[in-house]
C-alpha cells in the first residue's frame, strides 16, 4: 500500500483518539462539565455513537493500510475502502462538532460567559481544524483513484443535513425527561448521526461495485502475518488452530461464520457494542447503588447500542466493505 495511505490512516486514527479524549474530558472535567451545553441528549447521543463509529472505522482503515496484500489489483481497490473508512471517521467527528456548536449557540452564555466556556469553545475549534485538514488531505488522495468518482447526491445530503441541524436547533429539552423520553431522544441522536453521515459519505464517494477483500480477509491476513513473525511462539498459534478444529468449536464458529450466517455475527457484534456503550456510561457516570435502577439503565444502553450497531451495518456495511456478498 502506498505511503500516503498509511500516513492518512495514522492521522485519522489519531484524530479518533483525540475525539474520544475531547468528548470524555468535556463531560468529566468539573469546570468544563458545568459549561457543557452538549452534555445532554440528543447532542450527547450524537457524540456517543460518533465516538464508537469513528474509532471503529479509524482502526479498520489503519489495519487495511498496513496489512499485506496478494495482488496489486486488490490493493488498488482496498485503497478506496481505506479512504471511505477514513471519511466516515472524519464525518463522525465533524457531525458531532456541528451538533455541539448548535447546542452552544442555543446557550451562548455558557459558551462565552466564563473562562471555562471559552476553553471549551477553543477545544471545539481546535479539534475542527485538524479534522478539516485531514479531510483536505484525503480529498487530494482521491485524485488518482478513478473509482472515487460517480453520480454524487449532494442535493440529498444538503437537505438531510439542514433538516437535522434544524431538529437539533429546535428540539425541546423537556422531551428528554423520563425513561421513554430519554430513550426516544437518544435514538434521535443516533439517527441524526448515521443518516447525516450516510448521505454525506455517499455524496463524497458514490457507491460502486468493486472487487475487494472484506474484514474477514483483513483478519486472516493479520493472523498469517503474526504467525509468520511469531518465532518460538508459533506453538501457540498451532495450539489455537488445533482447538478451532475440535468438532464443538467448528460447530460454534460455523454458526457465527458471517459468510454463511451474517446476521448471527452482526447481532453478536451489535450486542457487544451495546455492552461497550453501557460499560462506558457506568464507568464515566458511576453505577447506581440501586440494583434495579442499575439493571434498567444498563439494559437501555445495551438495547440502544445494539440498535445502533444494526442500523449502522445496514447503512454502511457495503460502503465500507465489511463483508463480501459471496
Amino acid at each position: 500500500m502506498p505511503r500516503q495511505f498509511k500516513y492518512t490512516a495514522i492521522l485519522t486514527f489519531a484524530l479518533s483518539i483525540l475525539f474520544f479524549i475531547f468528548f470524555d474530558q468535556s463531560k468529566h472535567v468539573p469546570a468544563l462539565a458545568e459549561v457543557n451545553s452538549f452534555n445532554i441528549d440528543p447532542y450527547d447521543a450524537v457524540g456517543s455513537f460518533g465516538i464508537l463509529l469513528a474509532m471503529f472505522t479509524g482502526l479498520l482503515s489503519l489495519v487495511r493500510a498496513f496489512r499485506p496484500y496478494a495482488t496489486e489489483e486488490i490493493a488498488s481497490h482496498q485503497a478506496l475502502l481505506i479512504l471511505r473508512g477514513e471519511t466516515v471517521t472524519l464525518l463522525s467527528i465533524a457531525i458531532t462538532l456541528a451538533a455541539d456548536v448548535v447546542a452552544m449557540l442555543r446557550n451562548p452564555s455558557m459558551a462565552i460567559g466564563s473562562s471555562a466556556g471559552l476553553t471549551l469553545s477553543a477545544l471545539v475549534i481546535g479539534l475542527a481544524l485538524p479534522t478539516a485538514l485531514a479531510g483536505w488531505w484525503i480529498y487530494r488522495s482521491t485524485q488518482n483513484i478513478p473509482l472515487a468518482s460517480g453520480n454524487r447526491s449532494w442535493t440529498r445530503a444538503i437537505i438531510i443535513g439542514l433538516a437535522n441541524i434544524t431538529i437539533l436547533a429546535v428540539y425541546p429539552p423537556s422531551w428528554d425527561n423520563g425513561i421513554g423520553g430519554g430513550i426516544l431522544t437518544a435514538l434521535l441522536g443516533m439517527l441524526i448521526l448515521f443518516v447525516s453521515l450516510w448521505a454525506l459519505a455517499i455524496a463524497i464517494f458514490p457507491q460502486t461495485n468493486i472487487l475487494f477483500e472484506d474484514s474477514m480477509d483483513d483478519f486472516v491476513a493479520i493472523y498469517r502475518w503474526f504467525k509468520s513473525h511469531a518465532g518460538f511462539a508459533v506453538r501457540l498459534f498451532n495450539f489455537a488452530e488445533k482447538l478451532v478444529n475440535l468438532a464443538w468449536m467448528r460447530a460454534l464458529l460455523g454458526w457465527l461464520n458471517p459468510r454463511k450466517h451474517n446476521w448471527n455475527f452482526i447481532i453478536l457484534i451489535a450486542v457487544g457494542m451495546g455492552i461497550a456503550l453501557a460499560s462506558a456510561e457506568a464507568i464515566g457516570e458511576g453505577a447506581s447503588p440501586d440494583l434495579g435502577k442499575f439493571v434498567l439503565v444498563m439494559s437501555v444502553f445495551i438495547g440502544i447500542g445494539g440498535a445502533s450497531g444494526i442500523f449502522g451495518y445496514l447503512l454502511l456495511a457495503d460502503f465500507l466493505g465489511i463483508l463480501r456478498k459471496n
